[in-house]
């Protein structure tokens, strides 16, 4: 099922201040295209074919983002797929995404220019039911778009001013019996985005090592927000919501620390600092140093960092203040690969498979003097992972398949794969290519969608394309999902320091 988005004409009628921040990125972009075919007079360059809307004039793709994509149905957001809510915070979401130039100071003015005339708009909108549903559509892509440049760049003052005008909008509504006009699961379902817009902003304080921080009381204390009950109430609709919304719900297969925007957190709720991690982390090299299980190189090899950024994150005087080593790749990494050893040690002791540390030791001992099977494969073992291989490569696949998993689904099956018996990263390295071993673990080391344009991100999920035709296995419900979402498939390229995806 799929639905025209929002159109310019609407856009003009409805949310004139909107409209008038469209039109001057809009003329921004023809600006910059005739720029580009000055450069090209006389080299077989012409009139700048841009697409434009018939209506209105103004470009229809800006920044290489398409405002006409049809919007399609995700199975569990209480959004319908032709409702304002769901056009409105896809709109959003896409002109968001072409402020993007690279250019984090002048990213951020636009986009606090482009939320300020939203909220005048919704501000002067008299039907309830269209200003929730205008106000859910802001929230919704706030959230999923994250306004990195805006919290890093932006005006901490206007900054400021703009989430409390949200915040009170929203709050003006939750007091009021909104039940009336809205349905149910779409109330619980504004809750949910607020309060993840909330923890959010909580956090970008930490994230960009800001000196002010921000809020979002959406919501007067009396009335507390019952977050845990729209969890329960649906499992699959916060990320079937993110979905709709144009933010792709990755793998469900995929553990928690391999999704997107998963980030360590305590006990208590509080991200784990650096410090933290860094202790963890040579505990976990220390123990298995002790035990045998494995070496200091293989750890750095599986996080897939190389070893000069690892040296410098588990040196606390590398950085002034231990926040700013969350940029550091290790950081992610660590932190996935010791949530990963926790979640198969606690499988491990709840199935009763659990090793003895004596076991573990004896068993790696034989496997190096060429006894039982222990930690190091043996020699038929990796016959059988070759010949695996050469039938996955010998298996053909047009060089031009679109894309249709995400980064860190490749990621997660490249992890899989080389987890094998008998699989070595050499031997898959090979595979693709004789690819370098630094873009391989810079792909995996990747956030999102950031390593878009690394040849791992290509030539891996081609790879693995050809191994479930080889095995004879069925698309799987992501897959599928990817394939309605992502028209064209997932961009490789990278413009304008921006990255480019092909959903739109």
């Amino acid at each position: 099922m799929s639905s025209p988005p929002l159109s310019f004409a609407v856009l003009r009628q409805r949310y004139p201040h909107l409209y008038t921040q469209i039109a001057h990125m809009s003329e921004r972009e023809k600006s910059v295209q005739d720029c580009l075919q000055e450069g090209k007079v006389g080299k077989g360059g012409g009139e700048p074919c841009l697409p434009l809307d018939a209506e209105t004039g103004l470009c229809s793709t800006i920044m290489c983002i398409d405002f006409t994509a049809p919007l399609s149905k995700q199975e569990g957001c209480p959004m319908a797929v032709d409702s304002d809510a769901n056009k409105c915070s896809m709109f959003m979401w896409r002109a968001l995404q072409a402020t993007e130039s690279g250019s984090m100071g002048g990213d951020a003015c636009r986009q606090y220019d482009l939320l300020s005339a939203y909220m005048n708009d919704i501000t002067n909108t008299s039907s309830k039911a269209l200003k929730f549903e205008s106000l859910l559509g802001l929230t919704v892509a706030m959230a999923n778009h994250q306004l990195h440049a805006l919290l890093y760049r932006g005006d901490p003052d206007r900054n400021r001013s703009l989430f409390k005008r949200v915040a009170d909008a929203w709050k003006r509504i939750f007091d009021s019996n909104a039940e009336e006009y809205v349905s149910k699961d779409l109330h619980s379902f504004a809750v949910y985005y607020c309060n993840y817009f909330q923890s959010l902003l909580k956090q970008a304080k930490k994230e960009y090592d800001l000196q002010c921080s921000y809020s979002f009381n959406y919501m007067t204390k009396k009335k507390a927000a019952p977050v845990a009950k729209v969890a329960a109430a649906s499992a699959g609709a916060a990320s079937a919501g993110a979905a709709s919304a144009g933010l792709s719900n990755e793998n469900a297969q995929l553990k928690p620390w391999e999704e997107d925007g998963w980030l360590p957190m305590t006990k208590s709720g509080k991200q784990k600092s650096p410090n933290q991690i860094r202790n963890e982390l040579q505990k976990y090299i220390d123990q298995c140093k002790a035990d045998g299980s494995s070496t200091q190189t293989k750890i750095i090899e599986r996080m897939g960092v190389n070893s000069n950024t690892f040296r410098r994150f588990m040196n606390p005087k590398t950085y002034k203040n231990q926040w700013s080593a969350t940029s550091n790749g290790t950081y992610l990494a660590a932190a996935q690969l010791l949530a990963e050893v926790k979640h198969d040690a606690d499988v491990a002791k709840k199935t009763g498979k659990r090793k003895s540390a004596a076991a573990s030791v004896n068993g790696s001992k034989k496997a190096k003097t060429g006894g039982e099977a222990g930690s190091f494969p043996s020699k038929s073992d990796k016959s059988d992972a070759q010949a695996l291989i050469d039938k996955i490569i010998a298996h053909d696949l047009p060089e031009d398949a679109p894309i249709y998993d995400s980064c860190p689904q490749v990621v997660a099956k490249i992890k899989a794969f080389l987890a094998q018996d008998g699989m070595t990263k050499a031997a898959f390295l090979r595979a693709l290519g004789n690819l370098n071993s630094n873009s391989l673990a810079r792909f995996v080391a990747g956030k999102k969608q950031d390593q878009c344009a690394n040849i791992t991100y290509k030539r891996a999920y081609t790879f693995f394309e050809k191994q479930r035709l080889v095995e004879g296995k069925a698309k799987s419900a992501a897959r599928m999902r990817n394939e309605c979402e992502q028209i064209g498939g997932f961009s490789t390229r990278k413009q304008s320091g921006s990255w480019v995806f092909a959903r739109f």
